[in-house]
């Protein structure tokens, strides 16, 4: 048993060097990226995609969000009805009818990759942004993605995605979760390093979707119509993909109510396998993963252990300190983009929410990996 935990804890001390280092570097690429201030010339035309299923309720509050973007050059908006089985499809009708600039599609084949790649090859636009039927954006959302498309010279434009009008501490806590997720993935772009984005705020240049061949090689994975196309649109462009750093691009979106809700999703993301990653978001996978896997075998191993024992008492030391060590780097990056999200009053939630994480990120890395989840109706 002394011989296991040795063993267990000169691993968990490595791969805490490890965790530092990257959330350092994540934290440092974060405080260098600059915030976007450019303006937009207008010439570029842009189409909003959104693929929507069984969204009557939200998808009005999106459409209505963008047709009141400020944005001054062209741009044009399509739905695409992914098989909704309530009233989407009569929503978006209506918009139709009234807003020129507003087209609705009828997916062909199923799922959001499908739903994306048909509204593309329908667009004749320089600029595509993809967004959720269940988000809304400030007015100066479109302009803002624009003018950094323009000045950056970017293939795709990664954007920062927020959780809004959260009422309950479980809410609070996936808003500081997808907070540091929105600051790992900045820090990365620093470097080059494309690991993260989210398909609820995305834009790439339709001549690069089109180069790399859009989802073709990607589409027999349920999930992936944003981080597995900024996979092969950075394998592509040398520095092609950009990180977006302006409160003006915030997309927002309600975070998960229910733990079941939460479960589905968070299965959904980590379904893709793990051959798909490039090979910078496997390294950064199996660091966090590992990790907190090694964490969680000390502290059980300890608890399982006599307590009282005066060998075993050093092992449950090196536990809490490196379980402290984490939460001091993890905190440095999640005050920075709480800071730039204007949530620093989420933080009183920090210290519960990493005990928390610990467990949620060993399970869901085994659950996902199953590829059985449940996801607007449709079971995959």
């Amino acid at each position: 048993m002394l011989y296991l935990h040795w063993t267990i804890t000169i691993i968990a001390c490595l791969l805490c060097i490890g965790y530092a280092v990257m959330i350092a570097l994540f934290s440092y690429g974060w405080f260098r990226t600059k915030h976007s201030n450019v303006s937009s010339s207008g010439n570029v035309s842009v189409t909003v995609v959104i693929a929507a299923r069984n969204e009557e309720r939200n998808i009005g509050f999106c459409l209505d969000a963008l047709l009141a973007q400020s944005y001054k050059g062209k741009m044009n908006i399509i739905v695409v009805d992914d098989h909704s089985e309530d009233y989407t499809a009569e929503a978006v009708r209506g918009y139709c009818n009234k807003h020129p600039q507003v087209s609705m599609l009828k997916a062909e084949g199923t799922g959001k990759k499908s739903a994306i790649a048909l509204a593309i090859s329908n667009s004749d636009a320089e600029l595509i942004i993809t967004t959720d039927a269940d988000c809304v954006m400030g007015s100066g959302w479109a302009e803002s993605i624009a003018a950094f498309y323009e000045a950056s010279g970017a293939a795709m434009v990664v954007a920062p995605v927020a959780f809004v009008n959260e009422k309950s501490i479980f809410e609070k806590m996936q808003s500081l979760e997808l907070m540091a997720l929105m600051g790992s993935t900045c820090g990365a772009l620093h470097f080059n390093k494309a690991i993260l984005c989210n398909g609820a705020n995305l834009a790439y240049r339709r001549e690069a979707f089109n180069e790399v061949k859009g989802f073709s090689g990607i589409d027999r994975q349920a999930s992936g119509d944003d981080v597995l196309l900024m996979y092969k649109i950075n394998g592509r462009y040398r520095d092609g993909v950009k990180f977006l750093k302006d409160r003006e691009a915030i997309v927002q979106t309600p975070a998960k109510r229910t733990l079941k809700e939460f479960s589905e999703q968070r299965k959904r993301w980590a379904s893709k396998p793990f051959g798909a990653f490039n090979r910078e978001t496997k390294w950064v996978s199996l660091i966090v993963y590992l990790f907190c896997l090694f964490i969680l075998l000390m502290a059980l191993l300890s608890a399982f252990t006599s307590v009282k024992s005066a060998v075993c008492q050093p092992f449950f030391q090196i536990c809490l300190i490196l379980t402290g060590i984490k939460c001091v780097f993890d905190f440095l990056l999640l005050f920075l983009a709480a800071s730039f999200f204007r949530k620093k009053h989420y933080l009183y939630l920090f210290l519960p929410e990493q005990f928390m994480y610990v467990f949620y990120v060993v399970l869901a890395g085994l659950l996902g990996n199953r590829g059985r989840f449940e996801w607007k109706g449709r079971k995959f």
